[in-house]
């Protein structure tokens, strides 16, 4: 797909997204988080976006938390359009970066651990034997949101449809 029809798909999404203002300050608590839908990124691995500009009207960053079973298969991404970071609340990850000239880089992230992936690189989530779960946070937040990924399109639907106005608090 050229530039230009990437510009032109990304910007039809964005019309078809209905301006309405849903950004106002609230507490999570983890057990919310923790209920939230999922996105399937592979077998054994699935987020919860718990701040998106679909949900929530986010300018400039989206969240989740990752949920890794212990035998999840790889999670494998080309980072093109924003850095992402991971903060490992539980459990450990392995993580592998590999730049344009294919040199991988490798790390384990362990609980309590932060990493910054910045755009630019492939990365590869793997699988340690042991669950996990890991903050996880996009930046800059795409002006369609998820849609914009290639991700599945119902998930975004899922967070438009969780909404919730200023009146409903």
């Amino acid at each position: 797909m050229s530039s230009e029809a990437k510009r032109a798909a990304g910007a039809a999404i964005r019309k078809s997204v209905a301006a309405q203002e849903i950004r106002f300050p609230r507490l999570f608590r983890f057990d919310e988080i923790e209920a939230m839908p999922r996105i399937a990124f592979s077998e054994g691995v699935a987020a919860g976006t718990f701040i998106s500009r679909e949900r929530d009207g986010a300018r400039y960053y989206s969240q989740g938390i990752s949920f890794h079973a212990p035998a999840a298969k790889d999670v494998v991404w080309q980072a093109t359009s924003w850095d992402e970071a991971f903060y490992c609340i539980d459990g450990t990850i392995h993580i592998v970066a590999t730049d344009a000239d294919d040199v991988n880089v490798e790390f384990s992230l362990e609980a309590g651990e932060y990493f910054w992936a910045p755009a630019g690189y492939r990365y590869t989530v793997k699988s340690t034997g042991v669950e996990a779960k890991v903050l996880l946070t996009t930046s800059p937040q795409m002006l369609s949101g998820w849609r914009y990924t290639g991700d599945d399109e119902s998930y975004s639907d899922v967070l438009i449809g969780m909404r919730r106005l200023r009146s409903d608090r």
